[in-house]
C-alpha cells in the first residue's frame, strides 16, 4: 500500500479510528506498507512492587494519523486494515487534519512540556463546545464526561455529517482545553 509515493506534496493527513488497545498494531501493519503514520503518545510513571516503570500510551485512546494522498483507492486499503473502525468523517468527506496540529502533537511526543492552559472550569456533562484544537479541531462536540485531575479530561461525542445522516463518533479522553464553550 504505497498510498503516499505518486504525489507526495498532495499528502494529507487523516484520523483512523481503530480498535482500542490496537493503535500500535495498526500503526506497526501500516509502517510496514510504506504508510507515513504517526500515533500521538504520552509517558506514564508507575511504581509496582517497588520499581518504576515508565510506558507510553496513547495520547489520544482509539484514534491514530496517517498521511496519504485522498484517493478511493487510498481510503479503502486504510479501511479494510485489520483493526481499523473506520476514517473519521462521514460518506460525502473525510476530516482532514492540519500540518500545524500533527506538528504539536509530535513536538509533546518527543518531550516538548505541554504549556498549562486555563480550562473552563464551567464546562460539564452534557455542554456544547467546539473543539479548537488537536486533530479534531473546527468540529462541535457534546461533552458527554469530565474527569478533574491534573491535565482535566472529557469524553465527547462528535457527529460529523449533515444534519438527518450524521455519524457519531466518542472520544474519551480529550484534554479539556482543546474545548471552547458554546
Amino acid at each position: 500500500m504505497k498510498v503516499t509515493e505518486m504525489n507526495p506534496e498532495n499528502a494529507r493527513w487523516y484520523c483512523l479510528h481503530v480498535v482500542r488497545g490496537k493503535e500500535f498494531d495498526v500503526e506497526n501493519a501500516l509502517t510496514a506498507a510504506n504508510v507515513e503514520v504517526f500515533v500521538p503518545r504520552e509517558k506514564i510513571v508507575s511504581i509496582r512492587r517497588g520499581k518504576k516503570i515508565e510506558t507510553e500510551i496513547p495520547r489520544l485512546a482509539s484514534y491514530l494519523l496517517v498521511r496519504v494522498v485522498g484517493s478511493a483507492e487510498a481510503f479503502l486499503a486504510l479501511r479494510h486494515q485489520k483493526n481499523v473502525i473506520n476514517i473519521v468523517g462521514c460518506d460525502a468527506y473525510y476530516h482532514v487534519v492540519s500540518d500545524n496540529d500533527v506538528a504539536v502533537f509530535k513536538a509533546l511526543s518527543d518531550g516538548l512540556q505541554a504549556p498549562r492552559v486555563a480550562t473552563d472550569k464551567s464546562i460539564g456533562q452534557g455542554t456544547l463546545a467546539d473543539i479548537v484544537f488537536g486533530p479534531f479541531a473546527g468540529f462541535r462536540c457534546v461533552v458527554t464526561a469530565v474527569r478533574w485531575s491534573r491535565e482535566a479530561r472529557a469524553s465527547v461525542r462528535i457527529n460529523v455529517g449533515q444534519e438527518g445522516h450524521s455519524t457519531p463518533f466518542d472520544i474519551e479522553s480529550m484534554p479539556l482545553a482543546f474545548l471552547k464553550k458554546l
